[in-house]
């Protein structure tokens, strides 16, 4: 009885807690720890990525320190302090009343444009180098001087990011909720709707980082916010007075003032004067949209007008993008291409190139499929969960106007492919993915649903610093030279030395073994024995026997995160590279070596110290193809040595001598071959060790199956009668066993062999 009464406790509490959890989601309390948790992750991924190296932040800033400064609006026709002060002015001057107390003297030390950056022999597709701008250690804490103005201003666009949140939730409440929905499921909307904004990882970027596009989405979600809710008949006053319209005026104006799509927000304006409230009156909500809109934006276009030609100062932008413009313009099927672009920029693609593997995007893929899905239900139902359809109707011609907008500009201008540029429909892509995912769920499920669409969402928003950012510009662990040696427990310490500056203590490779196509792992260990005065080229090299390069590999260190001129002497590190070994490389021995390309002061390669090549050997490695049984022999053998080896066949010349050898197994190690000639008496009077191909071929790389060829220059004086030969590890003098054809062995592992 006790178990039964039990049970029945732990069901009610059970169903009590799922009642205040649900309570919870569709309240508006839920918006709170939203807002808590949102504005926690742009305080980390404010410090995580480095300043200046999201898109176009050095120019953003640059414009706000300017306003600061000199507290008057840039002449574009001068010399322009950045190409963005060509945009609207609203976001910069806010930017310019936070950074303003700051001190920014050093400004100009830390904005240094990285020219490894702008190497695509090296940075090909800007993946190949970390970091556009070169980074100090003013920027570690504690921060100093300008460094703490970049935060600060990172801090604003986070506090407009969470305007923009709340909004949206906003907009979710007025736009879903009708009869044939519950107020819960109205406020599990609204709440789905502000996570997918807050936990969205590339909404949290730009709300973390200097720049105008978190400030358009905010004014461009607060003019959503005041056309839906003008829209709401549910609400009492006349949502078609001349004075809200006025409002949306001046709202969309403000938008126009952060980015010059704020106009597209004209489009859903002028919609609403005809959907919002009956005919009549039309030409007097059209006047007074415009009133407002030129109450707070008429200024700056007056400005522009007197001083550039045109209210846009149109030309001064054309100028400042010129470098971007496509020549020709993409075509409608190439624009329709970049698609997926939109879709994976539109969630990751944090900094620059820095994206989430492929395995992240195809579940967001299959859940914007599902929310696809769920639409496409919604609509053949005819919208059961939208209660507010003239709001609904605004946001999406919103969102057709801002893809119209995208598409246009991305048609004319490279590296535009990013979402950000459509973040400001933030609120319509939000409401269309919830409404999508909410139609699929039954009633019952809808809670769970709701938690099951952001939490993974939270969970990608929480890993993405220490997932994508912070491994995109992590620095090696340096240690000091002994330190580095004992804990890698190195078998050389200072093999060689590059132009006086850099210090290799050791390098080797991964394997010795690799197939066409391959990579192959390099590791140096080496760092700065003095400051080094600019930014040195890893080349890695692959060469097979004729000299003719099969693998090659130009890197900056440390995966293009650590260039030379970052070093400080005496602090050593490792360094891992993946050499990649051409598919059509044939199959046979490699030398794999390592040189520094410089630039100044004038292009060449570093100098090795005491040495008089400048490409350093690393070591040997095999380039193999597909395993093949010994061929057999139709001669008896010559020898066998260690069962391992097998001689074939001696062919002499009057200046060398021809060793045929075919690997009956891998020897393992690297043995040298001794040969000496001797005379009738059996006196020596010639000798030559040394490994095969004058060690570019090692034994401990000749594959079970294969036939080497391996040519001595030995001269043959008349007198000469016989041949001594064997084998031995050159490191412990020990000799391989030789054996006859029959399987007796030869005395002492020597074979003798007449000359003809």
């Amino acid at each position: 009885m006790n178990a039964q009464t039990d049970i029945r406790h732990s069901a009610l509490a059970l169903r009590k807690l799922s009642s205040d959890v649900l309570q919870l989601l569709s309240s508006r309390a839920a918006l709170v720890p939203i807002l808590a948790v949102f504005l926690v992750l742009c305080l980390l991924y404010n410090v995580t990525l480095p300043i200046f190296d999201a898109p176009d932040e050095a120019a953003h800033f640059r414009y706000a320190h300017y306003l600061a400064s000199e507290q008057r609006l840039p002449d574009l026709k001068g010399d322009l302090p950045s190409h963005e002060v060509t945009q609207p002015v609203l976001y910069y001057a806010l930017a310019a009343l936070v950074i303003a107390p700051f001190d920014r003297s050093n400004l100009d030390q830390l904005i240094h444009l990285n020219p490894d950056w702008f190497d695509q022999a090296l940075n090909k597709g800007y993946t190949g180098v970390r970091g556009q701008h070169l980074h100090t250690e003013a920027e570690r804490w504690p921060y100093r001087g300008a460094v703490w103005a970049v935060r600060a201003a990172r801090l604003l666009s986070s506090l407009l990011g969470a305007a923009t949140i709340v909004l949206v939730y906003l907009i979710a409440r007025d736009i879903f909720g009708s009869r044939a929905t519950t107020e819960t499921t109205r406020g599990l909307t609204a709440t789905l709707c502000a996570a997918l904004v807050a936990f969205n990882p590339k909404f949290i970027h730009i709300s973390s980082i200097v720049n105008n596009d978190v400030a358009i989405t905010l004014a461009a979600t607060a003019a959503c916010g005041w056309m839906v809710r003008m829209a709401d008949r549910s609400r009492e006053g006349d949502g078609g007075s001349p004075r809200r319209f006025f409002v949306l005026g001046a709202l969309v104006a403000a938008a126009t003032l952060c980015k010059l799509q704020g106009l597209g927000l004209l489009a859903p304006a002028l919609a609403a004067v005809f959907l919002v409230a009956p005919r009549s009156g039309l030409l007097m909500r059209i006047v007074t949209l415009l009133a407002g809109f030129v109450a707070v934006a008429g200024w700056w276009l007056l400005f522009n007008w007197v001083n550039y030609g045109h209210p846009l100062a149109w030309a001064q932008v054309q100028k400042a993008n010129e470098a971007l413009l496509r020549i020709p313009p993409l075509s409608a099927a190439e624009v329709i291409a970049t698609l997926p672009l939109w879709f994976t920029s539109y969630w990751g693609n944090l900094g620059i190139e820095l994206h989430y593997d492929n395995w992240v995007n195809v579940v967001l893929f299959i859940a914007l499929a599902l929310a696809v899905i769920g639409c496409v239900v919604a609509f053949a139902r005819g919208l059961p969960m939208v209660g507010n359809r003239t709001g609904f109707a605004l946001l999406m011609i919103w969102q057709l106007a801002l893809v119209a907008m995208f598409a246009w500009w991305l048609r004319s201008y490279v590296g535009t492919e990013n979402s950000r540029l459509i973040m400001p429909g933030v609120a319509s892509v939000a409401a269309l993915t919830a409404m999508g995912w909410l139609t699929l769920a039954p009633q019952r499920a809808q809670p769970a649903a709701t938690f099951a669409g952001a939490a993974p969402l939270l969970a990608l928003a929480v890993a993405a610093p220490f997932l994508t950012l912070q491994p995109a510009y992590a620095l090696p662990d340096m240690m000091q030279r002994q330190a580095l040696v004992v804990a890698h427990r190195l078998p050389s310490a200072g093999v060689a030395t590059f132009d006086g500056m850099i210090e290799l203590l050791h390098a080797e490779v991964g394997k010795k073994r690799v197939k066409p196509g391959e990579s192959l792992d390099v590791t140096l260990y080496w760092g700065a024995l003095q400051p080094v005065n600019q930014s040195y080229r890893v080349v890695l090299e692959a060469l097979d026997l004729d000299g003719e390069v099969i693998g090659r590999k130009m890197a900056i260190p440390f995966g293009g995160r650590f260039a030379t001129q970052r070093w400080q002497p005496g602090a050593y590190f490792r360094d891992v590279y993946q050499l990649p070994i051409d598919p059509t490389a044939a199959r046979g021995p490699a030398r794999v070596q390592l040189s520094l390309f410089k630039q100044h002061p004038q292009p060449a390669t570093a100098e090795i110290d005491g040495a008089n090549t400048r490409a350093f050997l690393i070591d040997r490695v095999k380039v193999q193809a597909a395993s093949a049984s010994p061929p057999e022999s139709s001669q008896p053998p010559v020898a066998v040595f260690g069962d391992a080896l097998r001689l074939d066949r001696v062919r002499f010349a009057s200046d060398h001598i021809v060793f045929d050898w075919t690997v009956l197994k891998p020897l393992g190690n690297d043995y040298t071959l001794f040969v000496h000639v001797l005379d009738a008496s059996g006196a020596q009077i010639g000798q030559q060790d040394g490994e095969p191909f004058d060690g570019q071929y090692p034994t401990g790389l000749w594959d079970a199956g294969e036939r080497v060829r391996d040519v001595r220059a030995i001269a043959l004086p008349p007198e000469a009668r016989r041949l001594r030969v064997g084998w031995y590890d050159r490191q412990t003098g020990q000799r391989l066993t030789a054996r006859m054809a029959d399987g007796s062995p030869w005395p002492d592992d020597i074979v003798f062999i007449e000359i003809p």
